[in-house]
C-alpha cells in the first residue's frame, strides 16, 4: 500500500511540474497580493505566479499530511483502548472459568444448518 502511495504522490508532483512548465509564459507574470482589513492594509512584494501556485500546492500537501497524522493518532488511540478492553474481558473470562463449578460444563454450541 505504501508503494502505491509513493507512486501516486510522485505522479501528482510530476503533473504539477508539467503544469508549470507548460504554462510558464502565463505563470511568469509578477503578482502582488493585497489584504485590506479596513484598519490596516498589507501588500506583498511582486512575486511570480508560478511561485504562488507551487506554494499553494505544497500548502495543500502539508495540511493533508497534518490531517493524516491526526487520523493516525486517533486510530492508534482507538487500538490502544480496544486492546485494554480486550485485556479486561479476558481477565473476566478467566475469573469466571476459575469460579465456575467443574460439574456445570458449558453446553456445546449449536450450529444452525445453512439454508440456501
Amino acid at each position: 500500500m505504501r508503494f502505491v502511495k509513493v507512486i501516486f504522490s510522485t505522479v501528482i508532483v510530476l503533473l504539477g511540474i508539467v503544469f508549470i512548465i507548460e504554462n510558464l509564459e502565463v505563470l511568469k507574470h509578477p503578482v502582488s497580493l493585497k489584504l485590506d482589513l479596513y484598519v490596516a492594509t498589507f501588500q506583498s512584494p511582486d512575486v511570480y505566479l508560478w511561485v504562488l501556485v507551487l506554494f499553494s500546492f505544497f500548502l495543500g500537501v502539508f495540511t493533508t499530511s497534518l490531517y493524516g497524522l491526526y487520523e493516525l493518532y486517533q486510530q492508534r488511540q482507538t487500538i490502544r483502548q480496544l486492546r485494554h478492553n480486550l485485556e479486561i474481558l479476558a481477565k473476566e473470562i478467566r475469573q469466571a472459568n476459575a469460579t465456575a463449578p467443574a460439574s456445570a460444563a458449558a453446553p456445546e454450541p449449536q450450529i444452525a444448518p445453512r439454508s440456501e
